[in-house]
């Protein structure tokens, strides 16, 4: 996901992670990758709006997730969910938005409707969730559900890890 931005006369390269000048590829002053950051944040919700196609929104969700982007993470998530309502990796990755910007709460409500759905991202974020929230045996349980699926992530043995560091006596029996 590369993007071009210029700044008093000097081109600057985004390249999904990090900022360079497009000439030197040195990074550019903190107060300059602030302004950057702004400008390309019009530049892509204006990209954003054109774009329809739920897939690509969800993928675009994704990128600005990955990228500390929160706020435009979860505005695509919305409308993704508003075009697809039970689109469950729209879910998955909503609450892993709304986690990253502290609101565990937030997250398990607004996923409650996708409870029972058998999606290993989506287990995954919410089981962290009720971590966040101190919930240790809905989290043991909900992660649960994820490892009896074929496929878990390793994301999912890190939430174990937690559990267990957390409350080790839903694990081991005395």
């Amino acid at each position: 996901m590369k993007k071009q931005v210029e700044l008093d006369g000097v081109s600057y390269t985004w390249n999904g992670r990090f900022w360079v000048n497009s000439r030197t590829f040195l990074a550019p002053p903190r107060a300059v990758e602030t302004i950057l950051n702004r400008k390309l944040s019009r530049q892509l919700s204006l990209e954003d709006a054109k774009e329809t196609d739920p897939e690509i929104l969800l993928k675009n969700a994704r990128i600005a997730r990955d990228n500390c982007q929160y706020q435009r993470a979860l505005e695509l998530c919305y409308r993704v969910l508003a075009m697809k309502p039970g689109y469950v990796g729209a879910a998955a990755v909503l609450c892993s938005v709304l986690r990253s910007r502290g609101m565990p709460e937030r997250a398990l409500y607004e996923t409650q409707a996708f409870e029972g759905k058998a999606y290993i991202p989506l287990l995954t974020s919410r089981a962290a969730a009720m971590c966040d929230l101190d919930m240790w045996e809905a989290a043991k349980k909900e992660i649960g559900k994820a490892l009896a699926l074929p496929g878990a992530h390793e994301s999912a043995f890190s939430v174990v890890n937690r559990i267990k560091a957390a409350r080790p006596d839903l694990y081991h029996s005395n």
